[in-house]
């Protein structure tokens, strides 16, 4: 039983790559490992369960334990314990107490269960989000967005696997095997939503968990001043757009724009401009040297759609890609307060309409990040195929992390800048 990331690659289960990519979006975004394997989609939830059983030699706690616990067992365990020892009691069996728990070595944990339920308790293990959902749902713990959408989109995926295993689509909610979405906790369990009909649209994502954050240097008349942020680009560009390449020809930088080496260049560049389209064209040009495609999507209220493309890209097709931001996805994921995407695209409808852009391949190495003027979300960076050969630890393509996140955090402040600037243009004139 040694530690859960040997285990796995050792299982087959993940590969060496997976797992240094997983244990580096660990250390900027935190969370358990397994939920970092999740977010890249390079584990099964069966699978992770299977090597945390075996890492701690206790038995599984399966999602139809944890969908219809009992109130009277739930009322076993207080709230601020469970939410303590992170612990979800869901079975009584006589004497003995089943406890769903994120820690099942920890000794003095299982004690405390025990006095405080009168039980004998009999320990099963489970991933950090389930116990972060089952702790929301009938704990009243409120999750973060970012485990609320990743279990949103587990909880999708599931549905569909089921449905299509099974001659028809389940006609309850409770026949789905899941969890109703985290982003609705309430004292008592709520009835289990039902399945969307295979035709229909997705439902609408939940909101999210955190306050709407007022901006305080950007009012109404400078988000207006932002322009096309959020509208989609025009179809005729200037001739030294992206978009302005020909549909036939590979789109291609332009020619006048200088090779950015470092992000200390991009960010003197970013302070010689104050058009947006430069600003882009900037944060691109610095993308595209080590990454097969780069582009740049704005975000808007209810919607995202592509901006800015550079490589490997059938830019009329890029330029009509547009999609709800009511459906999963990494720009939802983005807009409601993830700080990175970084591993494969998941195989979701929003992912493969944006991947019709290359031929339809979903590739396993994207990194996307947000760009952010006064914590709201107005463009998306992504960046995919890394073109060296050897990919480094701390990023792909020879492009770390924390650069990544720097040139995200310099394009927006660039964009704020351009904003001021052009309202006092305006105020002159």
């Amino acid at each position: 039983m040694g530690k859960l990331g040997q285990l796995l690659v050792a299982r087959g289960w993940i590969t060496v790559q997976q797992l240094t990519r997983a244990l580096t979006t660990q250390q900027v975004v935190g969370g358990r490992l397994g939920t970092c394997l999740l977010e890249m989609d390079s584990i099964s939830e069966d699978n992770l369960l299977k090597g945390l059983s075996e890492q701690h030699g206790v038995p599984t706690v399966s999602l139809d334990d944890l969908r219809g616990i009992p109130d009277e067992v739930i009322a076993l365990l207080p709230d601020k314990l469970a939410r303590r020892c992170r612990a979800v009691p869901f079975r009584v069996v006589g004497t003995r107490l089943d406890v769903a728990m994120l820690e099942p070595r920890n000794l003095a944990l299982q004690d405390e269960i025990a006095f405080a339920s009168g039980k004998r308790v009999m320990v099963h293990v489970a991933h950090e989000l389930r116990i972060v959902e089952a702790l929301e749902r009938y704990y009243r713990e409120e999750a973060s967005s970012r485990y609320s959408m990743l279990a949103e989109r587990l909880n999708r995926a599931r549905y569909f696997w089921e449905r299509d295993k099974k001659p028809e689509p389940p006609k309850a909610a409770d026949e789905l095997g899941r969890l109703p979405p985290m982003a609705r906790p309430a004292p008592q369990r709520p009835a289990h939503p039902a399945p969307p009909a295979p035709a229909a649209a997705p439902a609408p994502a939940p909101a999210p968990r955190r306050p709407s954050i007022q901006t305080v240097a950007m009012t109404e008349e400078e988000r207006t001043a932002l322009g096309s942020l959020a509208k989609p680009a025009p179809p005729a560009a200037p001739a030294a757009s992206f978009q302005a390449a020909a549909p036939a020809a590979p789109p291609a930088m332009a020619p006048s724009l200088p090779t950015l080496a470092s992000i200390d260049e991009v960010e003197a560049a970013f302070t010689r401009t104050h058009e947006r389209e430069e600003v882009a064209r900037i944060a691109l040009s610095f993308l595209a040297r080590n990454y097969r495609r780069a582009a740049l999507f704005q975000v808007a209220k209810d919607k995202v759609s592509a901006w800015m493309g550079q490589g490997e890209l059938d830019l009329p097709i890029f330029q009509k890609f547009s999609i709800s931001l009511d459906q999963p996805s990494l720009f939802l994921n983005l807009r409601n307060g993830s700080s990175l995407h970084f591993g494969p695209l998941p195989p979701m409808p929003a992912h493969r309409e944006l991947a019709r852009a290359w031929g339809g391949e979903l590739p396993r190495d994207a990194v996307a990040l947000p760009v952010r003027i006064n914590d709201r979300v107005v463009a998306v960076l992504y960046a995919d195929g890394g073109l060296k050969a050897a990919k480094s630890v701390a990023g792909m393509g020879g492009i770390d992390l924390p650069h990544l996140q720097r040139l995200a955090v310099a394009t927006g402040a660039a964009l704020e800048r351009c904003i001021l600037h052009r309202k006092r243009a305006e105020a002159k004139s």
